[in-house]
């Protein structure tokens, strides 16, 4: 999983190229440093967390500061979606935070129009339709004068 991120870095800058045999050099420098256990369960997951750090650690070195934060996005939000992370995954949301769709046929009422752009609007009435946000329209609208 880790490799397969890091050759899709290349989408984000083209000079992020990653070879396979530079990868499993880390990956096994990573190993070496993990920690001896005589529990097997113990050994793998310490196996596991050091090479996620060493390979981010080596990837990081090579990347400009605002790519970093995309690559730790994309490790974590793949992690989380493996089920490897306590943090709940939810398709809908990372759809909606990745592609962040507009539904025009709502307009922006007048007591929002002084400060909130009609694509923010747009795109409100897109996160109204996913669990726990139904009400957010109504309450921004109600909240508006006194919160923003």
């Amino acid at each position: 999983m880790l490799y397969f991120l890091l050759i899709k870095l290349c989408i984000v800058d083209h000079m992020y190229q990653y070879s396979l045999e530079s990868f499993s050099v880390y990956f096994f420098k990573a190993i070496e440093r993990a920690e001896e256990n005589d529990d097997e369960n113990a050994r793998v997951l310490d196996l596991v967390q050091q090479i996620r750090i060493t390979i981010y650690q080596w990837v990081a070195r090579g990347l400009f500061e605002r790519h970093k934060q995309i690559f730790l996005s994309l490790l974590t939000f793949r992690l989380m979606q493996k089920g490897q992370l306590e943090a709940e995954y939810n398709q809908a949301q990372m759809q909606f935070l990745v592609y962040c769709p507009l539904t025009t046929d709502v307009p922006r009422p007048a007591s929002l129009k002084e400060w909130l752009p009609e694509t923010a609007w747009y795109a409100i009435q897109s996160l109204i339709k996913l669990d726990g946000f139904e009400q957010f329209s109504t309450h921004l609208e109600k909240e508006a004068p006194r919160r923003f």
